[in-house]
């Protein structure tokens, strides 16, 4: 609601914020961390851990990239792409209009990085965790998969509504997690990686 009347400094340092917010209940639901503390509590019980504030900051988090990268406004009409001062009230001189659109065009620039980078973040430890559970029968590492599954499908839910144009960019980076991600033992994981295929790279045949 109040997103789209804030100044693109403000909206930076936003971002960032929440990033922070994200890293630190990430290192602490890390993986690692997680199969630390399953040694010392009984079987029974989850560990100790930020899964719920993760989840929920991750959600905001994705939605703001979202908005920020979007091609289209709340209401779902397309953005038209800025063409000098198009779209910049008229009764701004040019000089102003420039500083707009060059705002405009860094803070997308900004966005995209930061989407791109915490997406691929997320599909690489997840994929990751997923080659260690086909060498191993340790419980434990199934266990975490379970725990963090909730997270990793938010992600890929969130990239079934990336921007396509984003999306194709880093096609290359993406894809090899992907693919990985599909032998998974959690549905629900393979599922959303089924969903992101048929939604993002349906598109991208001829």
């Amino acid at each position: 609601k109040y997103w789209g009347k804030l100044k693109a400094p403000q909206k930076i340092a936003i971002m960032d914020i929440l990033l922070s917010l994200l890293e630190f209940s990430a290192s602490y639901n890390s993986y690692s961390n997680l199969r630390m503390r399953m040694h010392h509590i009984p079987a029974e019980r989850p560990p100790l851990n930020l899964l719920r504030q993760e989840l929920a900051g991750t959600s905001i988090y994705l939605d703001i990239l979202q908005k920020t990268t979007s091609r289209f406004n709340g209401n779902g009409e397309e953005i038209p792409k800025s063409n000098g001062s198009q779209g910049v009230d008229t009764t701004l001189d040019d000089n102003t209009s420039s500083c707009i659109t060059h705002f405009d065009e860094k803070l997308v620039g900004i966005a995209e990085e930061k989407l791109v980078s915490f997406c691929e973040q997320v599909l690489r430890e997840a994929s990751d965790l997923q080659s260690s559970v086909g060498e191993t029968t340790n419980m434990h590492i199934h266990r975490v998969l379970e725990l963090r599954s909730p997270i990793i499908v938010k992600v890929l839910k969130g990239m079934c509504l990336m921007n396509n144009q984003i999306f194709r960019r880093h096609l290359r980076d993406f894809y090899p997690l992907l693919v990985r991600l599909i032998c998974c033992d959690q549905m629900d994981i393979r599922g959303a990686v089924g969903d992101l295929f048929r939604m993002q790279l349906k598109a991208l045949l001829p």
